[in-house]
């Protein structure tokens, strides 16, 4: 994140805090233009400590949405090789069952291992 895509606009704080708050522009609203994402902050009487508070908080948000995209990339990846595998029968011996998917039916293991398949 570089200065250059943040949007940074100084704003009177709301809430209580009297003639400090109405006077002094010391509400920090940082943009990041290429998302779109932004931060207000008003915590401290200080501009520049805000500004380093928004900044902090919105690189977390960025970095956040980040992840979130590759992860939903990353499982839409999973869910296609799912959808286009050539497998025809998955053989799980822990529950002793096999899996045609082609028909979506469960068979005994044992039962097939001897040559029963039509059962």
């Amino acid at each position: 994140m570089e200065d250059r895509d943040l949007h940074i606009v100084y704003t009177r704080g709301s809430g209580p805090g009297g003639q400090h708050k109405n006077k002094v522009e010391t509400c920090v609203t940082v943009t990041h233009i290429p998302t779109g994402l932004h931060e207000r902050c008003q915590d401290t009487r200080s501009k520049p400590r805000n500004l380093k508070i928004a900044k902090g908080r919105l690189a977390k948000k960025i970095k956040s949405q980040e992840e979130f995209e590759n992860q939903a990339a990353k499982n839409k990846k999973r869910i296609d090789l799912i959808h286009n595998q050539k497998v025809i029968k998955t053989y799980n011996y822990n529950r002793n069952e096999v899996y045609d998917h082609r028909t979506k039916v469960r068979r005994d293991l044992k039962r097939v291992m001897n040559g029963e398949f039509d059962y």
